[in-house]
């Protein structure tokens, strides 16, 4: 059980409806967690400006957002490689589904969960079909299982984590990407920080957070920062605080948050990689 402690900031839904929201810590260091939590959270994603799950957007910014989200999925399909050994593939929080059509283009047997309705009609559209429960059943099922950003938004990642560590093998590799909050684009936006981006985003991790959260059935083997992040969040922090000439000023903090990362090991966002404790 994730127990609330003192506030860390409060903070508002900046990206639609402006509500006010509170990030406290846990009893789990690092660990934050965002109050209060929506029963109905599917109208916060509810709008084609969640470019994660709508590809209907054709704005620059929206654009912009699916070049480096292609150049992503090649840098993923690349970390992937170097762990599977020839086992099933698991994209947990599939979005569009663009990356599980590139992994079975390149030959590797992999599927997708999806839980937003949406974001399963848009990858059926493009010839992908996604799973819409986890398949929680397939006991040892799957070699590699990975969540690039999903973590965040789920309601009980605890019960969610003890889910896949039962549907790896016993040499099974869980990959997880997640937002910074330690991270210098963080600290200078403070709350209007796109990372938070209550209450999508119901808990908040930094190293040692995903580390004592997944302490117990994982162990972490490796961990390498996303540079295109920096620049993305704070593109929309800048915007979400007004700043003159935001997305020049989104660029400019996000270089700065990078060349910043590779002294403080401290990125925006980054990937981990977890092996299954026996």
């Amino acid at each position: 059980m994730i127990k609330k402690t003192d506030l860390y900031l409060e903070t508002r839904d900046h990206f639609l409806t402006q509500k006010r929201f509170e990030i406290s810590k846990t009893s789990i260091e690092g660990l934050l967690i965002t109050t209060p939590q929506p029963r109905n959270l599917d109208k916060y994603y509810d709008t084609s400006e969640y470019l994660s799950h709508d590809d209907s957007n054709n704005s620059l910014f929206a654009s912009l957002y699916r070049f480096a989200r292609k150049l992503n999925i090649k840098s993923k399909f690349k970390l992937i490689s170097k762990f599977d050994a020839g086992g099933r593939i698991l994209d947990v929080g599939a979005g569009n589904g663009e990356l599980v059509k590139y992994l079975v283009q390149e030959r590797l047997d992999a599927q997708g969960y999806e839980p937003s309705e949406l974001a399963r009609k848009v990858a059926y559209q493009k010839g992908v079909r996604l799973l819409d429960h986890l398949p929680v059943r397939n006991k040892q099922h799957y070699q590699v299982i990975q969540m690039f950003h999903v973590l965040e938004h789920v309601k009980d990642p605890q019960k969610l984590l003890e889910d896949l560590y039962s549907m790896l093998t016993d040499d099974g590799i869980l990959i997880i990407a997640l937002p910074n909050y330690e991270s210098l684009d963080a600290k200078i936006f403070k709350s209007f920080w796109a990372g938070y981006d209550v209450p999508r985003h119901l808990y908040h991790f930094n190293e040692k957070g995903i580390s004592n959260f997944t302490s117990s059935k994982f162990n972490l083997i490796e961990k390498r920062p996303m540079w295109f992040d920096s620049f993305y969040v704070s593109i929309l922090s800048a915007r979400y605080k007004r700043l003159p000439l935001a997305f020049l000023c989104g660029i400019f903090i996000g270089i700065c948050s990078n060349i910043m990362s590779l002294l403080s090991s401290e990125p925006s966002s980054r990937i981990y990689v977890f092996k299954k404790s026996k």
